[in-house]
């Protein structure tokens, strides 16, 4: 993968693996997957409960991050290494939405008195929660959390992108 926006590298990790297993919050997501065949093994569970351990060679979440708020990527990041095995990866993406979008949400949250940190959209035209917390933010709390970037790629969509992240869990982080 090449930081130059090439990812088709990873595409070969989209397809489905023998013994691969997927898990997702949303039903009707299961129901597409069991519909297409793309895992042995389904099961409903958030990233924030996620019950793995050392039990994966990878993990992928792709298009699931800008779901979680930015209080749990800590504690979802760190679901996602421990789930891997010793030397194993984890691929996964970080949308990103142009600065001017996420400015008027802001701004939008903050007029009509609700709580918001910046990156959150939670607007009445937007399908559910998002927060875009971006690549930088995202790296750091990949830091904190012991998974190293191993490779990463960006590709451009119309006033939105995704960064796509390889990872490798290390030694665990010092407790604060």
């Amino acid at each position: 993968m090449r930081r130059a926006g090439r990812v088709s590298t990873l595409r070969c990790w989209l397809r489905p693996v023998i013994g691969s297993r997927g898990a997702d919050q949303s039903a009707g997501m299961l129901a597409r997957a069991r519909a297409r065949g793309i895992a042995f093994s389904l099961q409903r569970t958030s990233l924030q409960d996620q019950p793995y351990a050392a039990r994966f060679d990878a993990v992928l979440t792709i298009e699931a991050m800008q779901h979680i708020p930015p209080e749990d990527w800590p504690g979802v990041l760190a679901n996602l290494g421990r789930a891997v095995r010793p030397g194993g990866l984890v691929y996964l993406t970080v949308q990103v939405l142009g600065q001017h979008h996420i400015q008027r949400a802001f701004e939008s949250l903050r007029v009509r008195g609700l709580p918001a940190v910046r990156g959150e959209l939670a607007e009445e035209d937007t399908p559910g929660y998002h927060y875009f917390p971006g690549r930088d933010q995202a790296a750091g709390w990949f830091g904190q959390q012991g998974l190293a970037i191993v490779d990463e790629g960006f590709r451009r969509g119309n006033d939105w992108g995704h960064h796509h992240f390889l990872l490798r869990p290390g030694p665990a982080p010092p407790a604060s």
